[in-house]
């Protein structure tokens, strides 16, 4: 050590300096050196743990965990349909883990007066009660049955134009609000019954990974009203409506 003060001191100005910077060039890469390798360590565990942990993707199903293409509303009879008398379609969610919250939401245009209800379901029998039948589509077709359990899902609207029932005879979507803007802009000026009406349930336990079975249910809610009546009645007139139905985690 003293050897190496006596050879400092020997150091014109200079060289001194020269030493100096890079003693502490030095210094600075002892120190670097330990950070990159507790970020690269740490990196590379995040990584394997992202790998490890990502989560799976919610499906949404047919009955008996088919293709969502068969998923088919396309039998409705809007005459058939009565208080006592509604029609009921099975689908499935698929979450992959039985930790999983999710939301249910679904979306729809109002022309034809439809009541929306969800309910889970599971197999059951054709002697069941409101039994839905379900005829599965591989090579050796078998009809499945599944039954509602527990009461109706509480299904909420965070777009419901309660303010102006009186004028439709039913509830429409808001013209006025982010979920209007969602679909359209300012310059559009839709029908008021292509504005879609949001109905949403949310933070549903996964009860089975492979397939929570629900049962939505379609009623009929129109009544008379002086200008509307044609719109709010249960007759075959050719209207359309477009219903989407989709799934993500719960965001707490």
């Amino acid at each position: 050590m003293n050897r190496i003060k006596d050879m400092f001191q020997n150091l014109n100005k200079m060289q001194k300096i020269q030493a100096i910077l890079a003693s502490v060039v030095s210094i600075v890469f002892l120190i670097e050196i330990p950070v990159y390798a507790w970020f690269a360590l740490s990196s590379n565990k995040a990584e394997t743990m992202t790998k490890i942990q990502e989560p799976k993707n919610l499906d949404i199903c047919a009955g008996n965990a088919e293709s969502i293409e068969y998923f088919d509303l396309n039998d409705i009879n809007i005459e058939e349909i009565t208080d006592d008398s509604p029609k009921r379609y099975v689908f499935c969610v698929i979450t992959g883990s039985n930790k999983t919250l999710y939301d249910i939401q679904i979306a729809h245009t109002t022309n034809i007066p439809f009541t929306y209800s969800l309910y889970r379901a599971e197999e059951g029998t054709a002697s069941d009660t409101g039994a839905v039948p379900y005829t599965t589509h591989d090579a050796n077709p078998q009809t499945i049955y599944y039954k509602s359990v527990g009461e109706k899902l509480e299904l909420t609207s965070p777009n419901a134009d309660t303010d102006n029932i009186p004028n439709y005879g039913r509830t429409l979507g808001k013209k006025d609000d982010k979920y209007y803007n969602l679909v359209y802009s300012d310059t559009d000026s839709p029908e008021i019954y292509a504005v879609p009406k949001y109905e949403q349930v949310k933070e549903l336990q996964t009860i089975d990974p492979n397939h929570d079975f629900y049962i939505l249910e379609l009623g009929f809610e129109g009544e008379d009203v002086t200008g509307f009546s044609q719109w709010n009645n249960n007759k075959n007139n050719k209207e359309t409506d477009i219903i989407y139905i989709t799934a993500n985690r719960t965001i707490r």
